[in-house]
């Protein structure tokens, strides 16, 4: 056999074990238990990610809440900026230092700080069994009475249960661009 096969081997075998690894890290992390409401149907734990990231400007999102909603290995994947290779995936702990950087970023540029509000404006749901794919349109704000968004796109949360509770497994979205208008069957029906 080449060195080549070998290396390759070898490389499959760390991933692996990498994998079991991370695996096994998430599933020991000690979780306090959500509030039944928020893990009880695919409805509340939408509700609860909103919640959980809306904040004050002298607040921060509710990590704790957003923790027990999300599996320990559950990722966030934000949109991939232009001048990055890849896509960026976190879990809720990469989230919060995340955040806690670009607060501090912003205070040492001198901004003052803004609050964040998420609101989600329309759903898509398609569930099988202990799976659901959930296309949330949403608007966040930096208050509350803000007449407009700053910026609106579409979340795609993937939610498991696992017999007693719902899980979010992950978080991927796209914001709303020129080149990239989110679709009118995504935003609420006129009425």
């Amino acid at each position: 056999m080449g060195t080549e096969d070998s290396m390759k081997r070898t490389g499959l075998t760390l991933v692996a074990l990498l994998l079991a690894a991370a695996v096994a890290a998430g599933q020991t992390r000690r979780r306090e238990p959500p509030a039944p409401a928020d893990a009880a149907s695919p409805e509340a734990i939408v509700a609860a990610l909103y919640a959980s990231v809306s904040h004050g400007p002298d607040a921060s999102p509710d990590w704790e809440r957003m923790r027990s909603i999300f599996l320990p290995v559950g990722m966030l994947v934000p949109p991939r900026k232009p001048e990055e290779a890849l896509f960026t995936v976190i879990d809720v702990d990469g989230f919060e230092e995340r955040f806690k950087k670009s607060i501090a970023a912003a205070k040492e540029k001198g901004t003052p700080p803004t609050g964040f509000y998420e609101k989600e404006l329309s759903r898509r749901t398609d569930c099988f069994g202990n799976v659901c794919q959930i296309f949330s349109t949403y608007e966040s704000k930096h208050t509350e009475s803000d007449a407009k968004p700053f910026v609106r796109g579409i979340n795609s949360i993937q939610l498991v249960r696992d017999g007693q509770r719902w899980w979010i497994a992950s978080v991927i979205w796209d914001t709303e661009r020129t080149d990239n208008p989110i679709p009118p069957s995504y935003l609420p029906q006129a009425k």
